[in-house]
């Protein structure tokens, strides 16, 4: 089964995280391709799709969501995962989706579109040094913490998730 990984990031540390599930899902004998969501332009040769994008401002990023408008469809007829990270506020950072606030709505809607099997949401990474002046201010007056908050085990215990539904769907249906 060949399995899409793909991200926006603006930082990178999304991308991280998708090569993570990436090399989790290889190591499950998964063929991966794990790549930055602005080079896929087709996802026709993937059998199934990880999809990430980084927060800002309480949503996905625009191209993401562009592309999943884009692409609908086609994640709807194949095995889909969806995720994302963000710098979380909070002492100490949590990753909370309230299903009333901006992310929560998005997220609904992101998920019937795609028929989704899950949407999961992973603390990130906040480096104020990688930041432009303009992301300064509001990150200042979000109280964001700086720090690397995403944990690894969390990732790597979700991507297991992903490979044990996908080897059950194999062995069910082998044309998946």
């Amino acid at each position: 089964m060949t399995v899409l990984v793909a991200a926006a990031s603006k930082h990178g540390a999304t991308y991280e995280i998708a090569e993570r599930i990436g090399a989790d899902l290889a190591e499950s004998g998964l063929e991966v391709d794990v790549r930055s969501l602005a080079d896929v332009d087709d996802i026709g040769p993937y059998e199934a799709v990880v999809l990430g994008s980084a927060i800002f401002y309480g949503k996905w990023m625009k191209e993401a969501i562009h592309f999943v408008d884009a692409h609908a469809t086609e994640l709807a007829a194949r095995p889909t995962w969806l995720f994302a990270s963000g710098a979380i506020t909070g002492n100490p950072p949590v990753a909370e989706e309230d299903p009333q606030g901006v992310l929560g709505r998005l997220i609904e809607r992101l998920v019937t579109a795609t028929h989704a099997r899950e949407h999961k949401l992973f603390a990130g990474k906040l480096d104020s040094r990688t930041l432009r002046p303009t992301e300064r201010l509001p990150v200042k007056l979000a109280r964001c913490r700086e720090g690397d908050w995403r944990d690894m085990n969390a990732v790597d215990d979700w991507a297991a998730a992903i490979a044990h539904e996908l080897s059950e769907t194999a062995t069910l249906d082998p044309r998946q």
